[in-house]
């Protein structure tokens, strides 16, 4: 089969076709919903959605990662210093104090988002070279390991990081429905681009990889070249990942490098649908609502009313919750549907015929019961 007959075949396939009529409607919500904190919702889970697919990709590959906020954050600390070093450097030459909002200022911003991408690419080949042997778990400790040291490092390099204070970014793309727009589309090209990878001869290479390393290796799959290739190609859209939020929260600090950040995509990806196209999405869109709407300061103001007795020590009861409702979810989904929610309605289906058979028999009791 010949490559353009492989990306028709891809292009027609209902994953491919699920997964563009989510961010088509993703892009038109904002046009009929003008309400910003629900731009803000849709921006962040745009975001996040590259994140946890990028994680989803290396999990493809039979490998794990519990320190992906190092990408993360190196991505993210890259984007803004390179696309503030450009931008000044533009302004000085336009003979002007601050950098006009354009074409211009968008080009800088795609420019400083990919070269983001290629340093916590080449952070990851660095990784990759030195632990891509080593057994799944393995891998996700030690990279765990060197998400920690990330964040010891970027307190400490002030010139550069700015420290603790963190890094502000410079504003290139307008915040609001323009910057929106930016994030959607690297979603759209980075989510595609990953989907066609996992459909080519790759892709194959790698569910064989994660199937059965050792039969891998015995039908002659080069299985270090291919998990290397996978790691660096998911800490490149990770890297991408941490440059656009950088660039939406307007400041990037060590806070990024976070354990917080470094589980996030591993259980939007569970909650989603583990191995799948769309369960990364999904998860995404299901746990960062969740985020959000326990943030608002008129629901954390009613937990507090309402539970702020039962927890006299506790100052604000809406955080600690907030985990509680997430770790019940995740408990659930793991338990009742390991597939993620992506299985809900195959779940349902199969489940209906023995709900009908059930209240079937217990109507029929309830008939025979009834006095005549």
């Amino acid at each position: 089969m010949t490559l353009k007959q492989q990306l028709t075949k891809l292009v027609r396939s209902k994953s491919f076709l699920f997964m563009i009529a989510v961010f088509a409607v993703l892009a038109l919500l904002p046009i009929f919903i003008s309400d910003n904190f629900f731009l803000t919702v849709l921006t962040l889970i745009t975001i996040f959605s590259i994140y946890a697919a990028s994680w989803n990709f290396l999990a493809n590959s039979g490998q794990g990662s519990l320190g992906h906020a190092l990408f993360l954050g190196v991505g993210g600390f890259a984007s803004a210093i390179i696309g503030s070093s450009i931008a000044t450097a533009t302004a000085n030459l336009l003979g002007s104090t601050q950098l006009p909002v354009g074409a211009l200022s968008v080009t800088i911003q795609i420019l400083s988002l990919l070269l983001g991408g290629l340093l916590s690419a080449g952070i990851g080949l660095l990784i990759g070279l030195a632990c891509v042997r080593l057994k799944a778990w393995y891998l996700a400790m030690v990279t765990f390991g060197f998400s920690v040291i990330a964040a010891t490092l970027s307190s400490q390099f002030d010139a550069i990081t700015q420290g603790i204070n963190g890094f502000p970014t410079t504003t290139l793309v307008t915040r609001g429905f323009p910057f929106y727009i930016l994030v959607l589309s690297f979603a759209i090209v980075s989510i595609a681009a990953m989907y066609i990878i996992t459909k080519s001869r790759m892709g194959m290479a790698f569910k064989a990889i994660h199937g059965n390393e050792p039969e891998a290796k015995m039908i002659g799959i080069n299985t270090a070249k291919y998990k290397l290739i996978a790691f660096v190609i998911s800490t490149f859209f990770a890297g991408i990942a941490g440059g656009l939020y950088a660039y939406f929260i307007r400041l990037i600090d060590n806070s990024v490098f976070s354990p917080l950040n470094s589980f996030t995509p591993l259980i939007m990806t569970v909650i989603g649908g583990l191995g799948t196209v769309v369960g990364p999405i999904i998860g995404t869109v299901f746990l960062v609502s969740i985020q959000q709407l326990l943030a608002l300061p008129s629901v954390v103001d009613s937990l507090r009313a309402s539970l702020g007795p039962l927890f006299p020590e506790v100052s604000n009861v809406g955080a600690p919750l907030g985990f509680l409702i997430i770790g019940i979810i995740l408990l659930v989904i793991v338990i009742f549907l390991p597939k993620g929610l992506v299985s809900l309605p195959q779940k349902s289906k199969t489940m209906m015929p023995r709900i009908q058979k059930l209240v079937k028999r217990i109507s029929s009791k309830f008939k025979r019961k009834k006095p005549k």
